[in-house]
C-alpha cells in the first residue's frame, strides 16, 4: 500500500533521510532571549532536556540554561544540496509580444519570403 506522500505526489522520490534536510531551530527564553539553532544545536538542547539536566548548555558564542527554556521548536526544513529544488523553479511569466510589432515583423517576414501577408482581423488600421 502507498503511503500518503506517493498517492498525493506520485513520481516525487521520498526516500530522503534526515542528513539530507537542514533545519533552524528556535529556543525561546522566560527572560525574552530569542536564539536560532541548527539541527545539531537543536539536537544538544533536546537530548538535555530529555534527561532532565537542570543546568546551562554553553555552545561557541552564547549559552542556553535549561532552567529558563519557555519554547522550544523547529521554525524551517528544508532539502539541502543537490536534492533542493532551484531558487526559480517555475517559468518565467509569459509576455506577449505588442500587436503592432509582431504585425511589423510578419509583414517583414512575408516580404522577405515573397508572399503577400494576410490582414489580421485584430488589427485596426489607423
Amino acid at each position: 500500500m502507498e503511503s500518503l506522500n506517493e498517492e498525493l505526489m506520485p513520481g516525487v522520490s521520498s526516500n530522503f533521510n534526515d542528513d539530507d534536510y537542514e533545519e533552524l531551530w528556535v529556543c525561546i527564553l522566560n527572560t525574552k532571549g530569542r536564539y536560532e539553532l541548527s539541527k545539531n544545536q537543536a539536537r544538544t538542547v533536546a537530548q538535555a532536556m530529555a534527561t532532565g539536566e537542570r543546568g546551562s548548555i554553553m555552545f561557541q558564542t552564547f549559552a542556553i540554561p535549561l532552567a529558563y527554556v519557555a519554547e522550544f521548536y523547529r521554525e524551517k526544513r528544508w532539502l539541502k544540496g543537490i536534492k533542493a529544488l532551484p531558487a526559480r523553479a517555475t517559468e518565467e511569466e509569459y509576455i506577449p509580444m505588442d500587436p503592432v510589432k509582431w504585425e511589423k515583423m510578419k509583414q517583414d517576414l512575408y516580404r522577405k519570403l515573397g508572399k503577400t501577408p494576410k490582414k489580421s482581423p485584430t488589427i485596426k488600421e489607423v
